[in-house]
């Protein structure tokens, strides 16, 4: 996986690790280094003037908005139902 094909992706459309998986043809389950590349990206494209956005994950069921990339459960209502993070590039 390059880390340009990454940008690429993500000057087109907000993506999660997942849909870029899908979309670079990447196994799903290497979904940790998706989220590695899109760190390593963010460093790239700030040397360019631009900047790597994250729409933050949230929960499903009760609303709540997480800080981090890639939660797995809800410390308000415990749900697993979590919208993912996505990730745009913005110039």
């Amino acid at each position: 996986m390059r880390i340009e094909d990454v940008i690429s992706l993500l000057e087109k459309e907000p993506m999660t690790a997942r849909e870029i998986c899908y979309a670079l043809q990447i196994d799903p389950s290497q979904e940790k280094e998706v989220f590695e590349a899109i760190k390593r990206s963010a460093k790239i494209l700030k040397r360019k003037g631009k900047q790597l956005l994250m729409i933050p994950p949230k929960c499903r069921k009760c609303g709540f908005q997480f800080e981090t990339m890639n939660p797995s459960r809800c410390p308000k209502c415990k749900s697993e139902w979590i919208e993912p993070a996505r990730f745009f590039v913005q110039p």
